[in-house]
């Protein structure tokens, strides 16, 4: 008579109770870690988008992120002539959810509404949100100071869709002391893993003809 092999029901279900223990330990950090690979690469796109218009702009109309010269809401003036806004020069080179771009538009930074920032949405789903009346004290019409000090924006690789954190670096876990002091440390002691937040939005600089990273999140998430 032919002996038959196979597993007991005990050993069925002590093997799944192992696959279920190995499972809840390394889902988290699998997920974690793939969607900060996610947001990592929704940045450089981002970044890569911003320079390309500033570029194309400054080749065809002759002024790029340093040559702005109104916050309005407008991509050309009384006479047809291309708009000097960042708003302008970005809905004529890039592609932009014009309906869904102004004031406000729902946009959420760490839980919170803002309705104040100028908010301009991609066919991509990302979005930039900025202060429209800081912007006057860098829109000046004076090239050299808005290209030495730079429109700060907030990037969002996913618009509206949570969590709509900004990413940030240097947070020490609870009980194990004060956060790093990131003026004169070095990107690569302040970015370690225990103390970086990889989340979906990031702090973005607009000067001259480039968009580059604003803060250690940025500028370490753009170094990977």
């Amino acid at each position: 008579m032919m002996k038959k092999n196979g597993f007991t029901l005990a050993e069925v279900l002590i093997t799944l109770a192992i696959i279920g223990v190995v499972a809840t330990l390394t889902l988290p950090a699998l997920m974690t870690n793939t969607n900060e690979q996610q947001s990592i690469a929704g940045l450089k796109k981002g970044i890569n988008t911003l320079t390309e218009a500033a570029q194309m702009n400054s080749a065809l109309e002759g002024f790029d992120y340093s040559g702005l010269v109104t916050n309005e809401k407008k991509t050309t003036d009384e006479v047809g002539n291309a708009q000097q806004s960042l708003y302008g020069l970005i809905t004529t080179r890039a592609s932009v959810d014009v309906g869904k771009s102004g004031t406000g538009k729902g946009w959420r930074q760490n839980g919170s509404t803002n309705t104040t920032n100028f908010v301009i949405y991609f066919r991509d789903g990302a979005c930039i949100s900025f202060n429209p009346n800081a912007m006057s004290t860098v829109i000046t019409g004076s090239h050299g100071s808005t290209a030495k000090d730079g429109i700060k924006i907030v990037y969002d690789v996913n618009g509206n869709k949570s969590p709509n954190i900004l990413s940030n670096c240097a947070k020490k876990p609870a009980g194990q002391g004060a956060d790093i002091a990131q003026g004169s440390a070095k990107l690569e002691d302040i970015c370690i893993k225990e103390n970086r937040v990889i989340k979906d939005q990031f702090g973005v600089v607009l000067t001259g003809g480039y968009a580059l990273p604003n803060g250690p999140a940025a500028r370490w998430a753009v170094a990977q």
